[in-house]
């Protein structure tokens, strides 16, 4: 099988739409992070952790349910117990009045028993238990909130990796452009070196400004290749799927920076880290009084039953001949008083208490982060759009100076140098435009997932 159908059956295999199998398909951001939430690792481990959540639950509810256990054996006594009498003691108790002789043994029991038992215990008052059942709740919200965590961070890597990717092909279309313009300079230079026009150095300095932009080109691109990549991974899809970016409109993005309006809906309680860590302080409390409330008596209803057989035949150990069968019996209630454990418990809850307190700080440091980081995120758009404003300016002053200085150079009143100047200027130029409407888009990103929107992406 070639790698093109080994392609095409993992992408099959992995659920991958079949729009992006096709490489001049383009592929939007929406499709890309639907294909993302589907099949990221990162996202399918932890879906799994949720999976073994529940089971935990499971596990901690059982505690509250009766507990059935039964045995069963067939004992071979091959050398019996011997029970001692001293001697006289049979005859005096016969009233022979005899006293003497050596002591009297007596063979236990018979060659082969069995026995069938079983027993049943139901708690009734356990304070730990109870605890236990009110953190499953607690429990399986932490496990969807990670889960919901694991999304939203994958969401965010998946679009900042897109636009990334985006970006760079933008600039792959300025270096065209200049390599254009430098392979037709080389030729019309050529042309008058011919002729004894121009200068042997000035037709090796283009052709080394040819070579350094098409040596930047494959650079360019060898970078494009290492994001998509990455956002191949991100997704969850083989390295070897072929699909294409959307292609980015530079007027949209700057129509929209333009209308941009800062958001003050900023609410910490939004941002799933903080339900996370919430949670988890939550937990942590209850551990602690489930802790706590292993000092407190524990009642419980028990009820048991054996079945006992014996033989001194194998063959009649359960019915005929000298068969003995006989059960036994019994039920009540059990009561357990913890007294003293050399301070285990206590040890143990001040260790509650202990990651109680770190989880707290944990949480204060996550919000002033998360503050911090949507304020930047604000401060990072404003900048953004000021930098796109002056850029733009920037590229339509250094196409004016690069067409003037092209004019001049063709009339021969400016130097090569003054030309190549003015063209890397204009290349510089349109690629910082470009590198601040991406600056945009990131801050963006971040923005809205500093506001707890980052879903919005999905629409």
């Amino acid at each position: 099988m070639n790698i093109r159908k080994l392609s095409a059956a993992l992408l099959v295999f992995s659920g991958f739409p079949a729009l992006l199998m096709a490489q001049s398909q383009p592929v939007t951001l929406q499709q890309c992070l639907n294909q993302a939430l589907a099949n990221n690792q990162n996202i399918a481990v932890s879906r799994y952790e949720e999976q073994k959540g529940e089971q935990q639950i499971i596990e901690t509810r059982s505690r509250s349910l009766p507990q059935i256990n039964a045995n069963g054996n067939i004992t071979n006594n091959f050398k019996k117990q011997v029970i001692v009498i001293p001697a006289g003691f049979l005859g005096a108790a016969s009233g022979d009045g005899s006293t003497g002789g050596k002591p009297t043994t007596l063979v236990a029991g018979t060659t082969y028993t069995s026995a069938i038992s079983a027993d049943v215990t139901q708690p009734l008052f356990d304070i730990a238990a109870l605890t236990g059942l009110k953190a499953t709740t607690a429990g399986r919200e932490y496990y969807k909130l990670s889960t919901k965590q694991t999304e939203e961070e994958v969401i965010s890597q998946v679009a900042q990796a897109y636009y990334r990717i985006l970006a760079s092909r933008e600039q792959i279309k300025v270096q065209d452009t200049n390599i254009v313009r430098l392979t037709r300079l080389v030729k019309a230079t050529q042309g008058q070196y011919d002729n004894g026009l121009a200068r042997k150095i000035d037709l090796n300095r283009i052709q080394v400004s040819l070579t350094n932009a098409q040596t930047q080109r494959t650079q360019a691109l060898n970078q494009i290749a290492i994001q998509t990549n990455q956002l191949k991974v991100q997704m969850g899809v083989p390295i070897e799927t072929n699909f294409t970016p959307a292609e980015l409109s530079l007027r949209e993005i700057e129509n929209n920076a333009t209308k941009y309006v800062p958001e003050d809906n900023f609410n910490l309680q939004n941002r799933t880290e903080i339900q996370v860590l919430n949670t988890q302080v939550k937990l942590g409390q209850l551990q602690k009084k489930a802790t706590q409330a292993e000092n407190y008596p524990k009642l419980s209803a028990f009820f048991n039953y054996n079945q006992n057989a014996l033989s001194n035949n194998f063959g009649n150990i359960y019915s005929g001949g000298d068969h003995v069968g006989y059960g036994v019996g019994s039920f009540g209630i059990r009561l357990n008083i913890p007294i003293f454990d050399g301070f285990a418990r206590r040890s143990r809850a001040a260790m509650n208490q202990v990651q109680i307190n770190e989880l707290e700080k944990q949480r204060e440091a996550t919000s002033l982060s998360l503050t911090a980081g949507f304020q930047n995120a604000r401060i990072q758009m404003s900048n953004s759009i000021s930098s796109i404003n002056a850029q733009k300016q920037n590229v339509q002053l250094a196409e004016s100076v690069y067409a003037a200085s092209q004019a001049n150079y063709n009339l021969g009143l400016a130097t090569l140098t003054d030309l190549l100047d003015a063209q890397n200027s204009f290349i510089t130029s349109q690629n910082s435009y470009t590198q601040a409407l991406l600056d945009y888009k990131l801050a963006e990103i971040e923005s809205i997932r500093s506001s707890g929107n980052i879903r919005s992406l999905l629409q």
